[in-house]
Parts: structure tokens; C-alpha cells; sequence
């Protein structure tokens, strides 16, 4: 088995979802090429991040009938033969029309092998300077995530969720 080879992709996202999926599918796709054999896309990838665009651009996780990204995240992980956290695209749950900030992790033959909500909303309120809250729009997630691969089982975590070490104590307990 050869080394774990982890690429981290930053991207700069615009208004225009399908030319967001597609510079996501370049960098996955170079990364590939250069060796990466596991790589993660940023938080709202495929979208503006804003309260105010997440409901505009939500989409539902569902395999057996993929969006458009979905779709795309399943495409460049075959295509590029890499396990790929999908970073996180605003999710709307069907049966509720609630919002989630979600990540999907594909394997390299492209199936869906695991999904996290973000479990830790990011609200900040400094008084006459900046107001953010996403629990206005987005529910949390409560589940601990976690995906296996040949170099061992990996947690799943969405940029603030990284201020609550128990997440990652309790992942790394299992495993």
C-alpha cells in the first residue's frame, strides 16, 4: 500500500455554482495527478459563505438521486481515484426543509461513505461592528463521524467544530 498522500484545496468561490464545481474538479483532479490519494475541499465549496445564501444554494444528500453537487463530488473522487471529504455544502433535509452545513466523504470507486453536520454553529455578536449568526439558518448536527480507509479511520469535523476538542477526543477513542 502506498503512503498516505493528504491535499488540502483552498478555493475562491463566486456566485456561480457549476463554475464553482468545476475549479473544485481541477484542484481535486491536479491533486490526484500529483499523487494525493486522499483530499479535502474547503467549508461551502460550492456556494458564497452566507446565511443569506444557504437556503439559495442547498441541495439534498441523497445517492440514489444526486444534485448537482453530489453528483460532482462522486465524479471527482472516481475520476480521480481518491478518497475525497467532500469540505461542506449547505444540505437541506428533505422530510423537515431544515438547513445543515454537511460534509460528504466519497471513496475512490466514488460512493458516498459518510456524511457529517457541522455540530457547532458559528454565531459572533460584537456590538456595532459584526453580527453572524448560521444558527438563524442552519441546524446542528449531533452525531460523532468517522470513515475508515487502508491508512486507518479518519474523524470528520467542520471549521468551528475544531474549537470543541470532544469531538475529536471521542473520534480518536474509537479508533
Amino acid at each position: 500500500m502506498a503512503a498516505l498522500k493528504l491535499a488540502l484545496i483552498q478555493l475562491a468561490t463566486g456566485a456561480h455554482k457549476a463554475t464553482n464545481l468545476a475549479h473544485a474538479r481541477s484542484k481535486v483532479l491536479e491533486a490526484a495527478k500529483a499523487g494525493a490519494n486522499m483530499v479535502v475541499l474547503p467549508e461551502c465549496f460550492n456556494s458564497p459563505y452566507g446565511t443569506q445564501y444557504f437556503g439559495q444554494y442547498s441541495e439534498e444528500i441523497d445517492a440514489a438521486r444526486p444534485s448537482e453537487s453530489i453528483r460532482a463530488l462522486s465524479e471527482m473522487a472516481r475520476d480521480g481515484k481518491v478518497y475525497l471529504v467532500g469540505g461542506s455544502i449547505p444540505e437541506r433535509e428533505a422530510a423537515t426543509e431544515s438547513l445543515y452545513n454537511t460534509c460528504t466523504v466519497w471513496n475512490p470507486e466514488g460512493l458516498l461513505i459518510a456524511t457529517h453536520r457541522k455540530a457547532h454553529l458559528f454565531d459572533i455578536d460584537f456590538p456595532g461592528k459584526i453580527v453572524f449568526k448560521e444558527s438563524e439558518v442552519l441546524k446542528s448536527g449531533n452525531k460523532v463521524t468517522e470513515f475508515a480507509t487502508p491508512w486507518g479511520k479518519f474523524g470528520v469535523g467542520i471549521c468551528y467544530d475544531i474549537r470543541f476538542p470532544e469531538l475529536a477526543m471521542v473520534a480518536a477513542r474509537r479508533g
